[in-house]
């Protein structure tokens, strides 16, 4: 079987190659990064007249100018420089629309990169044209879809063009507090070098710095039982927890009274502790269970409990909610007994306050 590797700077004996191709520097160059316009978005809300290859219909007019800018397609640079003109075909079909394609296109058999239009078929439901991805004949990236009306109506513009992205980086610790000097629109993944916190991936955004997942192993926490009379001994507390994504907290936690004693609220409901601040904007919800094979505590074996956290929480706490014993018309009532020897079990996907809302 041949080996084949370049470039070199000459020729080597076992398929070391000094030449490369078109179609070699394509497949190399298409490894670097993907189509996209060379200019990366760092405005929260840019003047689109000021983008790379902002296009317009002239007035009174089925005329496309595009303005200038550089993009890297298939492998390939390209550069407009100054504006250019295309005339969208007109759509005379009584009732249906098109869409077109503006593309940048490689065309290996011209040893080119241009723009062109690419039009399409009026259709009932029409689809533009999707890009041609061919090594080493023609290679497309669209940069705009052009809805073309029924009845020769005025063609109408949707950017379609991908920008260039901020590079993604690795920080050995302290990511959230490194990413404040980064720009807007940057991955940073935290890899916890001295393993004194976990590894997670961190994003800056519009809303400011925030966790977008945990990787490895989920974050182990002891949430509190709040609005005890008492804790006796024998009460354990266990949770796990992570970021699932921005904002987004998974948890679980395991509440078990192996004391002989049952444990009671002051007043009001038993309430159990999240690991991140609940956001408050709306209100949110939990299930779970509590399992009392003994029917010890005036309980049943088998409870299913909800966790309740009203619209307005931002503090950690949800109270605990069960289905009347009295009567199914009375729905939920607080949790005030937690019996001994039984356990409760609740998890869930919350929204927290990372955002400080």
């Amino acid at each position: 079987m041949a080996e084949i590797s370049f470039p070199f700077e000459r020729d080597g004996g076992e398929g070391g190659r000094q030449a490369v191709s078109q179609l070699d520097w394509q497949r190399m160059a298409t490894m670097w990064g993907g189509d996209r316009v060379a200019s990366r978005i760092t405005a929260t809300s840019p003047d689109a007249a000021t983008l790379p290859f902002y296009a317009k219909i002239l007035p009174n007019t089925r005329t496309l100018e595009v303005q200038g800018g550089e993009a890297w397609v298939g492998g390939f640079y390209y550069k407009l420089e100054g504006t250019k003109q295309f005339e969208i075909g007109a759509n005379f079909d009584k009732a249906r629309d098109r869409r077109d394609v503006v593309v940048i296109r490689v065309d290996h058999t011209k040893g080119s990169v241009n723009m062109d239009v690419r039009q399409s078929q009026p259709s009932s439901n029409p689809v533009p044209p999707q890009p041609i991805h061919e090594p080493g004949q023609q290679w497309e990236m669209v940069i705009w879809e052009v809805l073309v009306p029924r009845n020769n109506g005025s063609p109408q513009l949707y950017d379609r063009a991908p920008f260039d992205a901020p590079n993604r980086v690795a920080f050995p610790w302290w990511a959230a507090d490194s990413l404040r000097f980064l720009p807007q629109g940057t991955f940073a993944l935290d890899l916890d070098s001295d393993t004194r916190h976990v590894q997670e991936e961190i994003y800056k955004g519009r809303d400011g710095v925030a966790t977008a997942r945990t990787l490895g192993k989920s974050w182990n926490y002891t949430p509190d039982l709040v609005n005890a009379a008492s804790i006796p001994k024998g009460l354990s507390l266990a949770g796990r927890w992570r970021w699932a994504a921005p904002n987004l907290v998974w948890f679980s936690i395991d509440l078990s009274n192996s004391s002989t004693t049952d444990i009671r609220a002051k007043e009001g409901a038993l309430s159990f502790t999240l690991p991140q601040n609940l956001n408050g904007v709306v209100g949110q919800s939990f299930s779970g269970y509590m399992l009392n094979s003994g029917y010890r505590g005036g309980m049943p074996n088998y409870v299913a409990i909800t966790g309740m956290a009203f619209g307005g929480n931002k503090g950690k706490a949800v109270r605990m909610t069960y289905p009347s014993q009295h009567y199914v018309s009375e729905g939920l009532d607080y949790l005030t007994v937690f019996p001994s020897q039984s356990s409760i079990v609740v998890s869930g996907i919350y929204e927290a306050n990372a955002f400080n809302e």
